[in-house]
């Protein structure tokens, strides 16, 4: 079983002793999560070890030796892993910058109740164990780089999400991701307080690596991977106008309402996925529009067209 998969199983039995809600599983919640959390930092040393012994920063003691070309390599010695000072001995060397404020109130807790005793009410047990979800995603998403749904779960991620901190900090890094991929702030946070993932109805969307014109997405809650039509079409978004006029355009392409967007420098479409160059006002109803406006009747879009277009065949009707 690898380091990271003991990590989560520790962290996966304390969240259900926290869930137990029973002053004595608080205490094995406590015990349990703290175990994962420093299994988590072991996992970042271990992805920073050398090929040559990919364990080497998680061994307590490091010993040279030399290779066959005489070459000087480190290796670990014994069995012993790192205890929480070195952890931070290793992290400081390598320049990784952590706040350990936050692992310090759980650990300091987890030692009393290992070797002494607590005084704390369960109340504030409960408070220090809820405080460590937040540590847990915040280190799984920056410090190893992956995606706490896939990395904890659907299930314990479901109870990291149910806490307000936890819930905020993944909704704040679902709206970056799409002001990353151009999306302007005002666009965005339209975007992200209307749009749902069509299995199980999160808010929270994330971008990801450009494909094509749009950016793929998924869902921070289920993990499920999605386009962006996918999560337009779940609420229906009619968009409105922002104070910054031209925000957004009709599509004369599709005759969608409102689903072209200016991202950057270029105007890019809900509905078709086009970039649109053509940009234009309808000569009749003034609605601002994108797409092809040189074959319609009044430059203009296809409601207007289409009305004029059939008023002319009436008349051309009549006239005969």
């Amino acid at each position: 079983m690898s380091l990271l998969q003991n990590a989560i199983d520790s962290i996966q039995v304390g969240v259900e002793d926290y869930l137990m809600d029973d002053d004595r599983r608080y205490l094995s919640a406590v015990r349990n999560i703290c175990a994962g959390i420093l299994l988590l930092y072991k996992e970042k040393l271990k992805r920073l070890s050398p090929l040559h012994d990919k364990e080497v920063l998680i061994k307590q003691f490091i010993k040279p030796i030399c290779d066959e070309k005489g070459n000087v390599l480190f290796v670990g010695d014994g069995e012993k892993t790192v205890d929480v000072q070195t952890i931070k001995k290793r992290f400081k060397s390598l320049k990784i910058e952590y706040d350990w404020n936050r692992f310090e109130e759980i650990n300091k807790l987890r030692n009393n109740i290992e070797h002494y005793y607590t005084d704390k009410s369960s109340g504030a047990v409960r408070e220090v164990i809820v405080t460590s979800f937040l540590l847990i995603r915040d280190f799984i998403s920056e410090y190893l780089e992956e995606e706490p749904y896939s990395v904890l779960g659907e299930d314990c991620w479901r109870i990291l999400l149910e806490t307000e901190d936890v819930y905020q900090a993944e909704k704040k890094t679902c709206k970056q991701s799409f002001e990353t991929y151009g999306f302007g702030s005002q666009i965005s946070e339209h975007i992200l307080e209307n749009i749902r993932c069509p299995f199980c109805h999160s808010s929270l969307i994330k971008a990801q690596d450009q494909s094509d014109v749009f950016p793929s997405l998924v869902c921070c809650s289920c993990s499920e991977d999605l386009k962006i039509n996918d999560v337009i079409e779940e609420e229906k978004i009619s968009y409105k106008y922002f104070e910054s006029e031209g925000s957004f355009a009709s599509c004369n392409d599709t005759g969608s309402i409102n689903s072209v967007v200016k991202l950057g420098d270029k105007w890019i479409c809900f509905s078709c996925q086009e970039i649109h160059e053509d940009m234009g006002h309808c000569e009749y109803c003034n609605e601002f529009i994108a797409g092809d406006l040189e074959d319609t009747f009044l430059s203009g879009c296809l409601m207007c067209d289409g009305q004029m277009g059939h008023y002319m065949n009436s008349r051309a009707y009549n006239d005969d």
